[in-house]
């Protein structure tokens, strides 16, 4: 293939979205050991996105070898993989953002200063320029020449979002750095450096100087974890949590959950920082193309060092007690109610007292952390201190999507989405392609993101936690058409079907962290015991009547 065409294959792996763009500038301009950087966007960075910053700079050979396709100075061997201490190391950073944008660098390393333009990744000049020692890059005209990936661009306010989620990270990696944000020639925040965490998550938040939060830290081997987190400010999705391995901000299964478990809740998620340290050759950064997950070489020593962060919040807080006054519920009727957060403990009989609406709370730490495991595929089954409990996994994640759906329709905000990493593509008959544009508001305000183009529907996202999201689409366009369904209002048949298809299957395999997690979001949801169908979604089956039928 010729070199153009190769270059934005590869290219495609590296730049998915403007934030894709920032991210990669920004750890070249922290590599270069950068004490400000500045941001600055037009269109949220679909028109134009470029980056200062006082780095080392560049002579003249350097930029142009800066270019080339997997040039580097960052390794020179496989070995170096290993022991990685810079954020980018691929050296496909920059020929990838050139071979997609109108591209240009100033750059000086405080000697002479060059100026670079490219346009599509072919090279138009290279001249001398002033400028003090540092480097500005400037891409503009995101995907100007491939209008199929153009057309995956969001609004200007979500990729807006995705840009300040990452700028956030950064500036909460590297507090000794000086960050500023600009769109449309407005600034959105500026961050001086050498504030200390819980000044920096304030001052980007706009939160108040007496403001409270808590924090934590544990260790296990080697690997240390320091958590920050603000139990007053709370979202109903995650958008707002940061976790950082190394410096480096990523998703992360294995460390999120046990947090989730400890301080999420009803209430929703809250402002959250979540840093761990870990020996660079127990940590492998080369698992994405976007870097976005990293694979632990001691995945133990990680959740022990979790759990140990988390043991050492105040005992206020392990007793997972948050209180909700005064929301709407799904149905819209208010309701006042306090809340006990599962953490699987006694499963059914604390079910019980949350779903009592004039129960008291319960405030005393259960003594036991009972078990839970997955069998035939199917069923979640654990045990209280009164007898086991078996779960219905499909049914039991039925209650949770229905529930999210509902409160993603009610919600303005975006991130109430799950974006796949590959969009999913189906052929549509022409009454399903009408059907998807009747109803293609609601079901965007409930979390797909999709767009048909000619036949075939290309499928971006699903609402959260959605397992199957071509097969959701298929179940909702079938119960829309159903006259059993008809008296059902529009809101709550789209969330139904979406659950009944989303879910997970019988037959599905749950990793324990999985079924730890579903079953959590069980017991915070509204009606833990039935599916949207009313259908139970868990029974319980007391020591005493399992003594009868072993004749005991």
């Amino acid at each position: 293939m010729p070199d153009t065409v190769i270059n934005l294959i590869s290219a495609g792996e590296v730049v998915e979205r403007p934030a894709s763009v920032v991210k990669e500038l920004i750890e070249n301009a922290l590599d270069a050991d950068a004490t400000e950087i500045t941001v600055e966007l037009e269109q949220g960075g679909r028109k134009s996105i470029t980056v200062r910053d006082n780095g080392l700079g560049m002579n003249r050979h350097d930029l142009l070898l800066s270019v080339q396709r997997h040039a580097t100075s960052k390794i020179s061997s496989s070995s170096d993989l290993r022991t990685l201490s810079t954020l980018g190391f691929r050296g496909e950073a920059l020929p990838s953002i050139a071979a997609v944008t109108h591209f240009s660098v100033l750059t000086s390393d405080g000697d002479d200063g060059w100026r670079m333009q490219m346009d599509g990744g072919v090279l138009r000049d290279v001249s001398p320029a002033a400028r003090t020692r540092g480097t500005t890059v400037t891409a503009a005209g995101l995907f100007y020449n491939q209008p199929a990936r153009r057309r995956f661009l969001r609004t200007q306010a979500t990729e807006l979002t995705w840009v300040e989620k990452y700028l956030t990270g950064c500036a909460l990696a590297r507090n000794e750095v000086t960050f500023r944000l600009l769109h449309n020639g407005n600034e959105l925040f500026h961050l001086p450096a050498d504030q200390s965490i819980p000044e920096r998550l304030r001052s980007r938040y706009s939160l108040p100087g007496d403001s409270r939060y808590v924090k934590s830290e544990g260790h296990s081997g080697g690997t240390s974890v320091k958590l920050i987190w603000f139990p007053d400010s709370r979202w109903n999705r995650k958008t707002h949590q940061y976790i950082l391995v190394n410096e480096r901000m990523i998703y992360s299964g294995l460390i999120s959950g046990p947090v989730d478990t400890a301080i999420a809740g009803p209430a929703g998620y809250p402002l959250l920082y979540c840093s761990v340290s870990v020996p660079p050759d127990e940590v492998d950064v080369n698992v994405h193309p976007a870097k976005r997950e990293v694979r632990f070489r001691k995945p133990s020593s990680i959740r022990e060092a979790v759990e140990s962060a988390l043991g050492g919040l105040p005992s206020s807080r392990k007793s997972g007690m948050v209180t909700m006054t005064g929301r709407k519920d799904y149905t819209g009727i208010m309701y006042e109610r306090s809340y006990e957060k599962i953490n699987s403990d006694n499963l059914f009989n604390a079910a019980m007292k949350v779903q009592a609406p004039t129960s008291d709370s319960v405030t005393e730490k259960p003594e036991q952390d009972f078990p839970i495991v997955q069998i035939g595929r199917s069923y979640l089954v654990t045990s209280t201190d009164k007898g086991i409990v078996l779960i219905d996994q499909h049914a039991a994640h039925e209650r949770i999507l229905f529930e999210t759906v509902l409160n993603t329709m009610n919600s303005d905000m975006e991130s109430g989405q799950q974006k796949l990493l590959l969009p999913e593509n189906v052929k549509l008959d022409a009454s399903e392609r009408e059907q998807l544009d009747d109803y293609r508001s609601v079901l965007n305000r409930s979390g797909f993101e999709f767009h048909i183009d000619g036949e075939t529907l290309v499928l971006t996202a699903v609402p959260p936690g959605t397992f199957h999201g071509i097969g959701a689409l298929r179940e909702i366009l079938r119960s829309l058409q159903d006259p059993e369904n008809e008296d059902m209002p529009i809101r709550e048949k789209v969330a139904a079907a979406a659950a009944c298809a989303g879910a997970v299957k019988f037959g599905d395999p749950l990793s324990p962290d999985e079924t730890r997690h579903l079953v959590d979001q069980l017991f915070s949801t509204l009606d833990p015991f039935h599916c949207p169908h009313g259908r139970p979604t868990l029974i319980e089956i007391s020591f005493k009547e399992l003594g009868k039928k072993f004749g005991r």
